[in-house]
């Protein structure tokens, strides 16, 4: 069976010849089943592809879960380790192949209100959004923007 590049190519050929239409109509009919079919295989493959990548997300979402179940029992553990050395009063141990050092825990800035903070110690940021759609507006109106121009995306194919 041929490409499906192929058969729209043939197809486009033979509609843009020199040809009378009805010496070809049986051409481009067989042709038109072939690109069907082709179009329905693919079609079926894309179907099959989807639900294997969601499948495939889900699995990603259960995986991240156990992921971070492991982690937490990790961290517990850790936790247990420091408080039991701090209960005994040690801030290092040797453990067979590991070594155990409490660290004092560092410090840092908790911000309780941020509109409370002098002027000093806050930092203003400026972000510059572009309106897209009054842009849009004004140059389907048949106005120029400076900075901006209309253009248009990929066809999308709508399946049903």
């Amino acid at each position: 069976m041929s490409k499906l590049y192929e058969i729209a190519n043939d197809y486009a050929k033979l509609m843009d010849s020199d040809f009378e239409p009805d010496a070809i109509a049986d051409t481009l009919e067989g042709m038109e089943g072939e690109l069907t079919d082709k179009i329905e295989q693919l079609l079926a493959i894309c179907k099959n592809e989807s639900s294997y990548a969601e499948r495939l997300k889900e699995e990603a979402k259960t995986l991240n879960e156990r992921a971070a179940v492991i982690q937490n029992k990790i961290e517990n553990i850790q936790s247990y380790i420091a408080s039991s050395l701090e209960t005994i009063g040690k801030k290092k141990i040797r453990a067979g192949l590991h070594q155990v050092t409490i660290r004092a825990p560092s410090e840092c800035v908790e911000i309780t209100d941020a509109s409370a903070l002098p002027t000093e110690y806050v930092e203003y940021e400026t972000v510059i959004k572009a309106d897209k759609l009054a842009i849009k507006h004004q140059l389907k109106a048949g106005k120029t923007v400076a900075g901006a121009q209309l253009k248009f995306g990929k066809p999308s194919l709508i399946i049903k």
